[in-house]
């Protein structure tokens, strides 16, 4: 058995061991299992006066950053309410490549308020998907372990086969904007049993939006109108 499967399978014991009532940051009893005190839930820094269109900050009032008013994004709309910073960073990795599946539970619970305001609600959740072997690799996706508890939590259908990534494209970080742009060009194809028009991408951090911008492109050609955004946490633009 090799070190990567025997990891997963710890990962998996110490998902259970977590005792309910215990605060995972501080160990603060709690109500909740797998779940944070309000001092360590504050930790969590959000994005303030978040612009609708980017997810980033707006030092405007209003919906829309002047920035995006001058160059809007490809996509309509984008929830994204945590800044990838500290605790929020820290448990993200976790999740992403330490098969701590139950910080997406954990994470989607302290934000729920904005996707819950969100009106109207997108027919369907689509989470943003890995190349084959990159699923084989680690074993699971973990946008796809946010997007079934968003649908949990709001009752809107996951499809899980509808988007799929065509090739491998190395890894996005310490790339530059311009090359996470090229390096997933025609990277997603598009090719659903049913017709949706209004859908929302779930990821689990926008960096640059490359990707996201790359699968809105494939869904409108393919008629979607209207497409979202939902991701836990933004990076900062620098």
């Amino acid at each position: 058995m090799s070190a990567k499967y025997l990891q997963r399978g710890l990962a998996r014991f110490i998902n259970h061991l977590f005792a309910p009532g215990v605060c995972l940051a501080c160990g603060s009893e709690i109500s909740n299992a797998n779940s944070l005190c309000p001092d360590c839930s504050a930790r969590l820094q959000r994005v303030p006066n978040p612009c609708q269109y980017c997810g980033q900050p707006n030092p405007v009032s209003g919906l829309v950053c002047p920035a995006c008013l001058l160059n809007p994004p490809r996509w309509q709309k984008m929830i994204a309410p945590l800044q990838y910073r500290g605790l929020a960073r820290r448990y993200l990795l976790q999740l992403k490549f330490s098969e701590a599946h139950y910080l997406a539970k954990t994470l989607c619970d302290q934000c729920l308020a904005p996707f819950q305001a969100n009106s109207p609600q997108p027919q369907v959740l689509i989470p943003v998907p890995l190349h084959r072997t990159r699923l084989l690799e680690r074993g699971y996706n973990q946008a796809r372990e946010i997007a079934v508890t968003f649908s949990r939590a709001f009752g809107i259908p996951v499809d899980r086969n509808a988007l799929t990534r065509l090739r491998a494209t190395p890894g996005q970080s310490g790339l530059s904007a311009a090359q996470r742009a090229s390096n997933v060009r025609h990277a997603f194809a598009y090719a659903p049993k049913r017709e949706y028009r209004h859908i929302a991408l779930v990821d689990d951090i926008v960096t640059t939006g490359s990707t996201v911008s790359e699968i809105t492109r494939t869904l409108h050609r393919a008629g979607v109108e209207y497409v979202e955004v939902w991701a836990l946490a933004r990076v900062y633009r620098r």
